[in-house]
C-alpha cells in the first residue's frame, strides 16, 4: 500500500516542456488578440481562465486518439497537467489585467504629456529613462500603427524597459512562488481547503474516458454550449434570437432611498453555477447573502442623508483582514517553519517540519524570497521611492495577496478583482501626498499595474498547480521547472507580442482595448495627488479599520459557533466590484446544491457534479471557439463573459 511519503511520481517526459513552450507563445498571442485588439472574448478575467482549459481540452481529446492509434505516443496526466500548468502561468502575465495595464504605463506620459497638463515639470522628472521609452517619435508608431518595431532607434528605446520591468515581473512572480510554498502544507494538508478551481482540470485528466461518457456531463455541456452558440450567431447575425444569459436588470426603484440600490440584474452565467457548486454551502451562501445585504445598507445610509459609505475603504479593511487571519491560524505551522529556516528548531532538539516532500525546501523558498524581495526593493530604490515607502507597499501588499490566495482556495468563486484597492491609494490615506513626496508616488504609479485589480494574480495560480500535482502524483519539482520556464519565457514573448501587434495595428487606433484609457486614469491620478495635495484621512482610515474588525468578528464567530451561517469570506467578496452581475448564479449554485444535498445526500451530490463541471466546460468551449473564429477572420466577435 503505498502512503504519502513513498508513493510514485508520475514523469513529465522532457519534450513536453517544449510543447509548453510553444503554447505560451500561441497563448500570449491570443490572449492579446482577444483581450486588447479585439476586445471580444476576456480570456483572464475569471478565475479559471478560458484559454487555459481550452488548450487543456484540445490536448486531452488528442491524447484519446493518440492513446488508440499510437500509444508509444501518447501523454501522461503529468505531461497534460503540465501543459496546462504552463499556459495558466503565462496567462497571469499576458492577460488583460497585467501586460494589458504594464505596458501603457511604459508609453503613456511622454506621449502625452502637454504644456496644459504640464506633465513633464510635475513628475516626467521622477521617470528614470530605463523604465520607460521617452521618445514621442517611438512612441507614435506605437499608437497610430502602420510602423514596426523592427528598426534600430525603435528597438533600442524599448529594450531597456522591457529587460528592466521583465527582470521586475520574474523576482515578483518567483517571490510570490516561494510564499505558495510556505502557505501550501498548511492550506492543503492541515485546514483541507477545498480549492474548486482545480476540479475541471483533475475531471478532464484524470479519467477523460469517463469524463466524456457521462450523459450527466453532456447535457450540462449541450445546455452552456448551445446558449453560446445561439448568442454567438446572434453577434454575427442580429436576426437570429439571442438568450439573454449575461445579465438583464429587472428593475430600479425611482424614490429614494430605495434608488439608492441602484438597479438588481439577474444573469445565468453557466460556468458560474458550475464552478459555485464545488464551494461549501456556507461559503456560496455568504456570498449572495451578504451582496444583498449591501444593498440594504446603502437604502439605510441613503435615509440618513449620508452620501458617501466609503465603499473603497470597506473593501481594503475587509481584505486586508482576511488575508491576516490565515496567518494568525497557522501561527504554529509558519513559527516552526522560521524555526526550520533559522536552525532554531535543531539547536533547541524540536521536531522540525517536514519539507522533503513541498514544492522547494524551506530554506530553499526563504533564500529564493529573501532574494527577490531583496532585487524588488533595489528595483523600486532605483525607480526612485525610498526604503520606507517600499516597505510600506510590501506590507500592504502581501495581504491583499494572501486574502486573494485564500478567497480562491477556499471559495474558488468566478470572479475577484480589488479595483482602486491597492496598495499604493491606502498608503495616500494613511500619510497623505506631501509626506509621501512625488519621488515615491511616481514610483507607486509605476508599479500601479500589477495591484490594480488582482484578477488573474499569478500566487492563486501557483497555489493550484502545487495541488494539481498532489492530486496527480506528479513531482513538485518537475513542475516547477515548467512553471519557471512559462515565466522567464511567457514575460519576454508577451512584451514582444503587443510590440509587434501594436506597432501594426495602433493602440489608439485599431485596437479596442484598455491600453490607451489605462494610460489616462493611471498618470490623472498621479497628476490629481501632485496637483491637489492631501493630508491623512481619518475618516477613510475609521471606515478601514471598522471593516478589517468587522471581518475579524465574522471569523471569531464562525470558529466559535458551529450554528453561525455567516462565513468572511463571503463578506469580502461582495466587497469588491464584479458581483452585481454574478451574485444571482452564485444563489442558484447554491439552491442547486442545497436541494441536491437534502434529497440525495453525498451519493446524489456525485452523481450530480459531472453536470456541473458540462456547465464550465461547454460554456469555455464556445466561448474560446468564437474567440479563436475572431482571431483567424480578424475581427470582433461574441463576449461571453465580460
Amino acid at each position: 500500500m503505498e502512503t504519502k511519503g513513498n508513493r510514485k511520481q508520475n514523469l513529465v517526459k522532457p519534450h513536453i516542456l517544449l510543447i509548453g513552450l510553444a503554447l505560451v507563445a500561441f497563448n500570449s498571442y491570443w490572449c492579446l488578440m482577444g483581450t486588447e485588439v479585439w476586445h471580444s472574448t476576456q480570456l483572464t478575467i475569471a478565475s479559471l481562465f478560458f484559454n487555459a482549459v481550452f488548450t487543456l481540452l484540445v490536448f486531452v481529446l488528442a491524447n484519446l486518439l493518440l492513446q488508440r492509434f499510437l500509444p508509444r505516443l501518447a501523454m501522461s496526466q503529468a505531461d497534460l497537467q503540465t501543459i496546462y500548468v504552463m499556459v495558466v502561468m503565462l496567462t497571469t502575465i499576458s492577460g488583460h489585467t497585467m501586460m494589458g495595464y504594464l505596458i501603457p504605463v511604459l508609453a503613456h506620459t511622454f506621449q502625452f504629456a502637454s504644456p496644459e497638463n504640464e506633465w513633464i515639470p510635475l513628475f516626467g522628472h521622477h521617470i528614470p529613462t530605463w523604465i520607460a521609452v521617452q521618445s514621442p517619435r517611438i512612441l507614435d508608431g506605437f499608437y497610430n500603427g502602420d510602423s514596426t518595431l523592427y528598426n534600430s532607434a525603435t528597438l533600442n528605446a524599448w529594450i531597456s524597459p522591457v529587460l528592466s520591468w521583465s527582470s521586475f515581473v520574474i523576482a515578483l512572480w518567483l517571490t510570490l512562488l516561494a510564499v505558495t510554498v510556505f502557505l501550501r502544507k498548511q492550506w492543503t494538508e492541515n485546514e483541507r481547503l477545498n480549492y474548486p478551481i482545480v476540479q475541471l482540470p483533475l475531471a478532464l485528466t484524470s479519467n477523460p474516458k469517463r469524463f466524456f461518457t457521462s450523459p450527466w456531463m453532456w447535457l450540462g455541456f449541450a445546455l452552456a454550449g448551445s446558449a453560446e452558440l445561439l448568442n454567438g450567431l446572434n453577434y454575427l447575425f442580429p436576426d437570429i434570437p439571442a438568450l439573454p444569459i449575461k445579465g438583464k436588470t429587472i428593475g430600479q426603484f425611482s424614490s429614494r432611498p430605495w434608488s439608492a440600490m441602484g438597479p438588481i440584474r439577474i444573469s445565468f452565467y453557466p460556468f458560474s453555477i458550475g464552478l459555485m457548486f464545488f464551494t461549501p454551502l456556507d461559503l456560496s451562501f455568504s456570498c449572495w447573502f451578504f451582496w444583498l445585504l449591501s444593498r440594504v445598507q446603502l437604502i439605510v445610509t441613503d435615509a440618513f442623508g449620508a452620501r458617501n459609505i466609503y465603499h473603497l475603504e470597506q473593501q481594503t479593511g475587509a481584505w486586508i483582514a482576511f488575508g491576516c487571519i490565515p496567518l494568525w491560524m497557522g501561527r504554529k505551522h509558519y513559527g516552526r517553519i522560521i524555526r526550520k529556516v533559522f536552525g532554531i528548531a535543531q539547536r533547541r532538539g524540536e521536531a522540525a517540519p517536514d519539507d522533503s516532500r513541498e514544492p522547494m525546501r524551506y530554506r530553499t523558498a526563504a533564500g529564493l524570497f529573501t532574494v527577490g524581495m531583496l532585487f524588488l526593493f533595489f528595483f523600486c530604490y532605483q525607480m526612485g521611492m525610498t526604503f520606507w515607502a517600499i516597505g510600506l507597499f510590501f506590507v500592504f501588499y502581501f495581504p491583499l495577496v494572501i486574502g486573494i490566495t485564500r478567497i480562491r482556495a477556499e471559495i474558488g468563486p468566478p470572479l475577484h478583482q480589488l479595483i482602486f484597492v491597492d496598495p499604493g491609494r491606502t498608503m495616500v490615506l494613511a500619510l497623505g501626498t506631501r509626506r509621501l513626496g512625488a519621488g515615491n508616488l511616481t514610483g507607486l504609479t509605476f508599479l500601479y499595474p500589477f495591484v490594480r485589480c488582482f484578477r488573474a494574480h499569478p500566487t492563486p495560480s501557483e497555489l493550484e498547480a502545487f495541488r494539481l500535482a498532489e492530486r496527480s502524483r506528479i513531482g513538485y519539482r518537475q513542475l516547477l521547472i515548467g512553471m519557471i520556464l512559462a515565466i522567464v519565457f511567457g514575460i519576454l514573448i508577451t512584451f514582444w507580442a503587443y510590440l509587434h501587434v501594436l506597432y501594426d495595428m495602433g493602440a489608439g487606433s485599431k485596437a479596442r482595448g484598455w491600453i490607451v484609457y489605462m494610460g489616462w486614469e493611471t498618470f490623472n491620478r498621479l497628476q490629481t495627488w501632485l496637483v491637489n495635495p492631501r493630508e491623512t484621512s481619518g475618516p477613510e482610515l475609521g471606515v478601514i479599520g471598522s471593516s478589517f474588525l468587522f471581518t475579524i468578528f465574522l471569523m471569531i464567530m464562525k470558529i466559535r459557533f458551529l450554528w453561525w451561517p455567516l462565513h468572511p469570506g463571503g463578506y469580502v467578496l461582495v466587497s469588491g466590484t464584479g458581483m452585481g452581475g454574478l451574485w444571482f448564479p452564485i444563489f442558484l449554485s447554491w439552491l442547486a446544491k442545497a436541494v441536491v444535498l437534502k434529497i440525495g445526500g453525498v451519493k446524489l451530490y456525485r452523481q450530480a457534479v459531472p453536470f456541473f463541471l458540462g456547465l464550465i466546460l461547454g460554456d469555455y468551449t464556445l466561448g474560446c471557439v468564437w474567440s479563436l473564429i475572431g482571431l483567424v477572420l480578424q475581427m470582433p466577435t461574441y463576449i461571453v463573459w465580460h
